[in-house]
């Protein structure tokens, strides 16, 4: 019981460090985007954006020098937001190097406010430095593990 609180405490603290690490919002075609947090994993899903019917996962076999960088994304719809297609994300590393994801934005504009989490795959240990939707640049030196 005493074990289980901890872990409650423990979730919670993770939780509040992860809200304090969020991104500045930054505005895109009428959507706010602010970036909460980037993960390392080698199972991930790969729904679209927002999340939908699309249940596809992703999976790094063991021994695989690549692993999952997931970039989990808040967005929120503002009036000036017109329905339309949106390009991929992308994710460059400290070099400059791009990743692309498999992941797409499905209908936009349904729902006033949704989350994402795209995910790259990169060799493991990349640094992820930079989050991109077409012109929209987010730094992401603070939020990378």
């Amino acid at each position: 019981m005493i074990r289980a609180a901890a872990l409650v405490v423990a979730g919670v603290a993770v939780a509040t460090m992860t809200l304090a690490a969020q991104s500045s919002p930054q505005t895109y075609k009428g959507l706010e985007v602010a970036v909460s947090g980037v993960e390392r994993a080698s199972n991930v899903s790969l729904t679209d954006c927002p999340p939908g019917a699309n249940i596809v996962r992703g999976v790094i076999k063991p021994g695989d020098p690549m692993e999952f960088a997931s970039v989990k994304v808040d967005f929120k719809v503002l009036p000036a937001f017109k329905p339309g297609p949106l390009p991929k994300p992308m994710l460059y590393d400290k070099a400059g190097k791009s990743y692309n994801t498999a992941q797409s934005f499905a209908e936009v504009g349904a729902s006033s406010s949704f989350s994402c989490t795209f995910s790259f795959r990169v060799p493991t240990g990349t640094t992820p430095a930079r989050f991109t939707l077409d012109t929209l640049s987010i730094d992401l030196g603070a939020l990378a593990k």
